[in-house]
């Protein structure tokens, strides 16, 4: 029982919900900029609240860098950034396209939390502030995808 090649194109192509929805129009770019925004704006606060309550918390050693602004503001931003761009393309090209970002944000999310998890127990990385770290991450995913779905939706959106 095998399946044509074209089929299983067409089943992930349906499944991912390619091609513009029906009486829907992707979010202006301002809208797009606007929640960009907002989304690093909380997430930087956030970053900054969870670092010092981390370093408050937590012996940090000095060698454990993860806590420098400069480190996670600029990883942070390109963060948010790759997101927008995503959600901008996704919103354009698929039919489901909240249905494909809540997918591809637990992908990404779970992506970035790898390296922390193999942080944990290696000499200067303690495990508070690695925890500090992870929660870090999920706080940006989270903000960013409320952020962007919420302040940039697809027009016409029936929700």
């Amino acid at each position: 029982m095998s399946t044509p090649r074209s089929s299983l194109a067409q089943r992930a192509s349906r499944l991912a919900g390619t091609g513009p929805a029906p009486q829907a129009a992707p979010p202006t770019h301002r809208c797009l900029a606007a929640a960009s925004l907002a989304a690093a704006a909380v997430s930087l606060a956030a970053d900054i609240v969870l670092a010092t309550a981390g370093r408050t918390a937590f012996t940090v050693p000095a060698s454990f860098g993860k806590f420098s602004f400069a480190t996670y503001g600029l990883l942070t931003v390109l963060g948010v950034i790759g997101a927008t761009v995503t959600w901008g393309a996704l919103t354009r090209l698929s039919s489901r396209p909240k249905w494909l970002l809540t997918r591809l944000a637990l992908l990404v999310t779970a992506l970035f939390l790898i390296p922390d998890f193999l942080l944990l127990g290696t000499p200067g990385n303690p495990t508070g502030p690695v925890v500090i770290l992870m929660l870090m991450h999920l706080a940006i995913a989270a903000i960013t995808y409320t952020a962007l779905i919420n302040i940039a939706p697809v027009r016409g959106d029936p929700r």
